[in-house]
């Protein structure tokens, strides 16, 4: 038997089957095992080219599939759509919880064969339709498009006010932390790497744009973003931190010295009191380099006089256990709560 005949290198790895066939592949050829057909007239290449860079390790996968369903996807998208909500989420790179992408089918099948592309259309166009499609009918001026990476998708500030009927507030403050987020690299000769997915401004505007769903819950959630959080966790802690449990205001990313040396960026850091509160994911066990990194960065803290505050998933799972514990080195630091 002879093997199949490889898909040109030009088509890249989604195509629509008039492509497939301008390019010389049969109507067979586009049948065969190793091409998907996730949506109707558009095939998908099973195989990477061979110069794809080696996944990310602690990339979100049901964010990866959708990325890859989305570029896919958008060779059949109806003219007026865009992709939207999660789909854009995915696209902007924003992290969200996985409950908040779309799935369809038995649950016993993988995340990666269920998950949904979510498309949005402005009225009264409607809604795309399709078995890996979750189509939505929008109000154009409630959802701003711009392109990305050619695709036409919501932006950033109308992502996060879309997923507001399916978010709590933290998770909904979590994305727009995500989004007002100015990427740097710390220390002395540091940099900005790239302007944020998004203003205050840019989420102030699509409040204001008009009435929509849980437009109360976008409301509270803007008043408690801000930036400086590099992950949900973070952001979760810094929940825990000041919801409520009478501590100091905290600064985020703040870059640590002493004596003019550069000891390290510490995500939330009392500067006043010299505490600096560190969360340990799974990655900063697991990575070796980043581990000894830790290790010689908190031995500089505290030759420096500062004292870590260290806290797990585990303890964000325990409530009042953040606040208790920064509570404590903050008090051992010489701060004193305020009487009411």
């Amino acid at each position: 038997m002879h093997p199949p005949r490889p898909v040109p290198a030009h088509l890249g790895t989604s195509f629509t089957f008039a492509q497939g066939r301008a390019a010389g592949l049969s109507a067979k050829q586009l049948r065969r095992p190793d091409l998907a057909s996730p949506f109707r007239g558009v095939h998908t290449s099973a195989d990477p080219p061979d110069d794809d860079p080696a996944p990310d390790p602690f990339a979100d996968p049901v964010a990866t599939t959708v990325r890859e369903l989305a570029i896919a996807y958008a060779l059949a998208l109806p003219p007026g759509a865009h992709l939207s909500h999660s789909t854009a989420a995915a696209l902007h790179g924003i992290p969200l919880p996985a409950r908040a992408f779309p799935m369809a089918g038995s649950p016993l099948r993988p995340v990666s064969e269920r998950v949904q592309v979510e498309a949005a259309i402005p009225a009264p166009g409607r809604a795309p339709r399709g078995p890996r499609i979750r189509g939505h009918q929008c109000v154009a001026a409630l959802e701003p498009v711009m392109f990305v990476g050619g695709l036409p998708v919501a932006t950033p500030a109308a992502t996060w006010a879309s997923l507001a009927g399916r978010l709590g507030i933290d998770e909904l403050v979590a994305v727009g932390d995500a989004i007002v987020r100015i990427p740097r690299i710390p220390g002395p000769f540091g940099r900005v790497l790239s302007a944020p997915l998004a203003t205050f401004d840019d989420l102030d505007a699509v409040i204001r744009a008009g009435r929509r769903i849980g437009i109360m819950t976008l409301r509270e959630a803007r008043t408690l973003i801000r930036i400086g959080s590099a992950s949900p966790k973070e952001t979760d802690l810094r929940l825990a931190l000041t919801a409520g449990r009478g501590l100091p205001t905290p600064t985020l990313d703040f870059d640590v010295y002493s004596r003019g040396a550069f000891l390290g960026c510490s995500e939330i850091a009392y500067p006043d009191f010299q505490v600096a509160v560190e969360y340990e994911g799974d990655y900063h066990r697991t990575d070796r380099r980043r581990w000894t990194k830790d290790i010689d960065k908190y031995q500089a803290y505290a030759q420096a006089g500062w004292r870590v505050v260290q806290i797990t998933a585990e303890h964000l799972r325990q409530t009042g256990e953040p606040a208790r514990r920064v509570r404590a080195a903050l008090r051992q630091a010489g701060w004193r709560p305020r009487l009411r």
